[in-house]
């Protein structure tokens, strides 16, 4: 399913209607945002169908309501957004079904759009804040900015957080993920991925994770799958992340992750007989003329000796051959396990089976069988406070 996410934003944003002249940018790119991160699946797509009716995306919304039904032709809540209702085992729409369609469909959920304005003046509160309590080695004005900061729980707080918050120090960006955890939405969790997979800091990258383990909705999972096909640092840390959140959604992928395929290029010298290094020789025609130079008498007590410098020097052609080295380069693929991705299957299943795939698939197929969901628990485990969370794994 996430490699089809790429087609799936793109027919969307190409199929979406222009947006009106008066509708603000930044409603333009949280939709694109929201896209191009959402999970391919009835859910996500009656997610987003909701949050565009909030933001009066009625053309989008509708798009996004039909997605809905062709992934889960039985979802109530997109039926019944269309203007269809159940007839014994069949689906029909109120203008063939003989009944008047709901003023508003039951799942429908209508909240104040954010404006611009209240953008504007929570990023105000947040740098008054920052600047008079944050900016400061005093422990009791930190407690009252941090106090201030987790006050912020609306969506709208969590770009002025990132930005303002995570261009800080560690223990200002340590914060920014702590109030980030605890405000709703996904902007939210793409904040704290990023803080993630990203930052320098494992401090604050402890932080992020500790944040988004404690998070029951909006956790940042498509992102972290992603980020399993990136480099070796981005998977490392988007395996330890999704083991911490216990995250059933992500085994499949962390399967996928559990040995990887990684070039190596192997140098060696060519074995002689073979066109590699071998002995020299040379071919020398022409007279050899003997010397003698520099003869010092060397006077003793009773005794002269003579310290002379004997010499040849050959006159004529000389013809030395030495055979070439050859040096090979081959490139080879080598199967390397990840310990990461082993102690995230480890920590979301609950049991070690330590590089055999195929074991982790049929825990997972219990898993299922037994009515497991593969989303997160409605009520997970508080997690522990970043200072204790247990350690990442090494950079």
């Amino acid at each position: 399913m996430v490699r089809l996410m790429p087609v799936v934003c793109v027919g969307f944003l190409l199929a979406a209607p222009a947006l009106a002249i008066d509708e603000s940018i930044q409603i333009q790119r949280e939709y694109i945002d929201r896209v191009l991160t959402m999970e391919d699946s009835a859910a996500g797509h009656v997610a987003l169908a909701k949050w565009c009716e909030s933001h009066n995306l009625a053309d989008r919304a509708r798009k996004h309501w039909e997605s809905a039904v062709q992934r889960d032709p039985d979802n109530k809540e997109a039926r019944g957004s269309l203007g269809f209702v159940k007839r014994g085992a069949e689906w029909k729409h109120v203008s063939d079904a003989g009944v008047a369609a709901p003023a508003i469909g039951p799942t429908t959920v209508v909240v104040e759009q954010t404006s611009p304005e209240r953008r504007r003046s929570i990023a105000q509160d947040v740098q008054a804040i920052a600047i008079r309590y944050l900016g400061t080695t005093d422990p009791a004005s930190w407690a009252i900015g941090r106090e201030q900061i987790l006050l912020f729980r609306e969506a709208a707080a969590a770009e002025p957080i990132n930005r303002i918050l995570g261009v800080g120090g560690v223990e200002m960006r340590k914060l920014a993920c702590e109030a980030l955890g605890q405000i709703p939405g996904e902007e939210a969790a793409r904040y704290l991925v990023k803080f993630t997979l990203g930052d320098v800091s494992v401090d604050v990258y402890k932080a992020a994770v500790a944040a988004l383990a404690s998070r029951t909705a909006d956790r940042g999972v498509p992102m972290l799958v992603n980020a399993l096909n990136g480099s070796e640092k981005a998977l490392q840390r988007a395996a330890y992340a999704l083991g911490e959140m216990r995250e059933w959604r992500a085994v499949p992928a962390l399967i996928g992750h559990l040995k990887t395929q990684e070039p190596r290029v192997v140098t060696y010298d060519a074995p002689r007989g073979s066109g590699g290094s071998g002995p020299s020789s040379y071919f020398f025609s022409g007279t050899v003329v003997t010397y003698i130079a520099d003869v010092t008498p060397v006077v003793a007590e009773g005794a002269v000796g003579w310290d002379p410098t004997i010499g040849v020097i050959p006159i004529g052609s000389c013809l030395r051959v030495d055979n070439p080295r050859v040096t090979i380069h081959r490139t080879i693929i080598e199967v390397v396990p990840q310990p990461t991705v082993r102690e995230a299957l480890t920590k979301i299943t609950g049991e070690d089976r330590e590089f055999r795939s195929q074991d982790y698939w049929k825990l997972l197929d219990k898993h299922r069988a037994e009515g497991g969901s593969s989303t997160i628990p409605s009520a997970p485990a508080k997690s522990p406070p970043p200072e204790a969370a247990p350690p990442p794994p090494s950079e």
